[in-house]
C-alpha cells in the first residue's frame, strides 16, 4: 500500500491510497525532529474506494498543516505525509501568477522612479517577524486568529508594510526571524518563542536565525506570520497591496550567518528548512492559488561553500536543493521556487567575465553572473520538475560594486556594462520572473562595498544621492535606448567575449576529470 497524495478542500481533508486495507492513521502536529510529531488523532481506519476522509477543521485547528502516517500490520505506509493537493475553489483569489512585461526592476521609491523616468512593477520587502508580531496584546497590537490561538501583531509594524506594498503593483516578501537587527523590538517573551532553540546567540555574525520548526510554540509563531501576511496581502481586492510569493529566510546555505541554526548536517538542516518552505506554501493555498514560496541560496553551488572547514555551519548550493526534492519525493511534493544569488565570484569586482571559479558545468564551484544558465539547466532535470514543469527562479539580490579610490571611475564603468550583459542573459532564460538589484544606494556599512546605482547622500531624501553609470544601464533596458547601451558594453567588454557568454554553451552534466591527473610529454 502507499499513500498517493493528500488533498484539502473546503471542508475536508482526503488521503488517497492505491489499495483498500485496514490501517492506523496518526495525524500529529508537523514539527521536525528525531521524534514524531505531538499526535492531534489516532484511529484506525477501513480504507474503501482508496480514500480516507476527515473533516478539515478540528475546532478552530486546520488539519491542513497536520502530517499524516499510515500503519499497516504495525508497518508505515510509504507516500505523501502532508497536504500535496489544495482544492481550486479554497483559496479566494485563484488567478494566475502575474506576468509583467520586464523582468527588470529596483528598489526605488515612486516619486524617485517618476524623477528619473523609470516604472517599477515589481519589488522586494524585508519583514522581520520580532519586528511584526508580539507576545501580548497591547495598545499598539492587532489580534489574528490562527488554528485555534491568538496571536498578536504590532499596528504600526503593519501600517509600514502597507505602505510599502501599495508602492509597487506586486511584491516577493523576504521572511526573516532576526532577533537582533531588521527592527526587532527585542521582547524577550517574542523571541524565546520564535527563535530556533540552537541559534547561536554568542556569534556576533548570526545575523538571522532559522525559524523554529522543532517545537510547535515557534512553529505556531511561524505559521501565524506568514499566513496574516497572506491574507492581509493577497486580498482580491487588493486593498493593501498585492503580495506574490515569498522568499524564507535569507542564502541558507551560508546558514549561520543568514538563518542560524546553530551547528547542523545539512540534511537535518533542509529537513527542517522544507518543512518552513511547505508551511509558507500551504498559508498562501488557503488564500492565492498563484502564491510562491522560494529558497534562497548565495552563489556557493558545488563542492563548495562559505567556509569549507565549518560544514556543519555552510552549504552547497546544490546539495541542498538535492536534499530538497528527495524530501519532497519521499512526504509529498510541492511547488517551492528558486531566489538565487548571482554576485560575481569576487564581490568587489564587478567584471563578472573574468570571473575563474565558474564553469559551464553542474560541476561549478559557483554560479555567478558569468554562467548563471546554469542554474536553470540544473533545475530542467525531471528530478526535480513539479508535476513535469520546471521550478520557477528569481534573482532576487545581487549586485555590482564600484571600488573607491584611483579605479573608482573604472570599476563604475565596469559595472554599467556588466548589468547590461547580465540583464540580456537573464532575459533569455526561459523560467527567470525577476532580475533585480542590489542596493538601490550605495550602503556606507555594507562591509566595505558601494553596490548602489545611486551614490549616498546622508542629506537626501532617503539617502539618494546622484545616479551613477550603472543607472543609465538599468534604465535603457527595455526601452528604444537598450541597443546603444548594447553596443556600448559590448564595446567594454570586448564583443567576442560578450557574445560567447550572452549565449554559452552548457553542459547538461558534470565536469569531465578524466584527464585531471595527466602529465606527461
Amino acid at each position: 500500500m502507499k499513500l498517493l497524495r493528500i488533498e484539502a478542500t473546503r471542508d475536508r481533508i482526503r488521503l488517497r491510497t492505491d489499495a483498500d486495507g485496514s490501517v492506523l492513521l496518526r495525524e500529529s502536529a508537523p514539527t521536525v525532529g528525531p521524534k514524531p510529531g505531538r499526535a492531534l488523532t489516532i484511529l484506525p481506519v477501513e480504507i474503501k474506494g482508496g480514500v480516507i476522509e476527515l473533516p478539515r477543521m478540528d475546532g478552530g485547528r486546520d488539519r491542513i498543516f497536520s502530517r499524516y502516517d499510515l500503519f499497516e500490520n504495525g508497518e508505515p505506509v510509504g507516500g505523501a505525509r502532508y497536504v500535496t493537493d489544495v482544492a481550486q475553489d479554497v483559496p479566494a483569489d485563484a488567478s494566475p501568477y502575474p506576468r509583467p512585461d520586464t523582468i527588470k526592476t529596483l528598489g526605488l521609491t515612486g516619486e524617485a522612479a517618476k524623477k528619473y523616468g523609470v516604472s517599477v512593477r515589481q519589488g522586494l520587502i524585508n519583514i522581520n517577524l520580532p519586528a511584526l508580531m508580539a507576545a501580548a496584546p497591547g495598545p499598539d497590537t492587532l489580534a489574528y486568529p490562527f488554528n485555534g490561538r491568538v496571536y498578536y501583531v504590532r499596528r504600526a509594524a503593519v501600517e509600514e508594510i502597507d505602505k510599502h506594498m501599495a508602492a509597487v503593483p506586486m511584491m516577493t516578501m523576504i521572511l526573516l526571524n532576526a532577533p537582533r537587527l531588521f527592527g526587532s523590538t527585542g521582547e524577550k517573551a517574542l523571541l524565546d518563542a520564535c527563535i530556533h532553540p540552537h541559534y547561536d546567540w554568542n556569534c556576533p555574525n548570526a545575523y538571522i536565525s532559522a525559524f523554529d520548526m522543532e517545537t510547535e510554540e515557534g512553529q505556531g509563531y511561524y505559521a501565524a506570520f506568514v499566513s496574516f501576511l497572506v491574507e492581509r496581502y493577497t486580498r482580491p481586492d487588493r486593498q493593501y497591496g498585492h503580495a506574490v510569493g515569498a522568499i524564507i529566510s535569507n542564502e541558507v546555505n551560508s546558514q549561520y550567518i543568514w538563518g542560524n541554526a546553530g551547528e547542523m548536517p545539512v540534511e537535518a538542516y533542509v529537513r527542517e528548512y522544507a518543512e518552513a518552505l511547505r508551511l509558507a506554501w500551504l498559508c498562501g493555498q488557503r488564500f492565492c492559488r498563484h502564491f510562491r514560496v522560494y529558497i534562497s541560496l548565495d552563489q556557493f553551488w558545488c563542492g563548495t561553500n562559505f567556509d569549507p572547514s565549518q560544514k556543519g555551519r555552510y552549504y552547497s548550493g546544490r546539495r541542498m536543493l538535492e536534499l530538497l526534492a528527495e524530501y519532497g519525493r519521499e512526504e509529498g511534493d510541492f511547488p517551492w521556487h528558486v531566489a538565487y544569488h548571482p554576485y560575481p565570484e569576487d564581490l568587489r569586482w564587478p567584471d563578472f567575465w573574468h570571473d575563474r571559479a565558474p564553469d559551464f558545468t553542474f560541476s561549478t564551484s559557483k554560479i555567478t553572473f558569468k554562467n548563471m544558465e546554469v542554474l536553470e539547466a540544473f533545475l530542467s532535470q525531471e528530478a526535480f520538475l513539479y508535476r513535469g514543469e520546471p521550478r520557477r527562479i528569481i534573482f532576487s539580490e545581487q549586485g555590482f560594486n564600484s571600488q573607491n579610490g584611483p579605479i573608482q571611475a573604472l570599476t563604475e564603468r565596469m559595472a554599467a556594462a556588466g548589468y547590461v550583459l547580465a540583464y540580456l542573459k537573464a532575459r533569455r532564460m526561459k523560467t527567470v520572473d525577476m532580475f533585480t538589484h542590489h542596493s538601490t544606494v550605495d550602503n556606507p556599512h555594507e562591509f566595505g562595498l558601494n553596490l548602489g546605482m545611486f551614490r549616498y547622500d546622508p542629506d537626501a531624501p532617503y539617502h539618494l544621492g546622484e545616479p551613477k553609470p550603472i543607472f543609465e544601464s538599468f534604465a535603457a533596458m527595455e526601452t528604444d535606448k537598450e541597443a546603444e547601451a548594447i553596443a556600448k558594453a559590448r564595446v567594454f567588454i570586448g564583443e567576442e567575449l560578450f557574445d560567447f557568454l550572452l549565449d554559452p554553451p552548457i553542459l547538461h552534466g558534470e565536469r569531465d576529470r578524466s584527464h585531471d591527473g595527466e602529465f606527461g610529454a
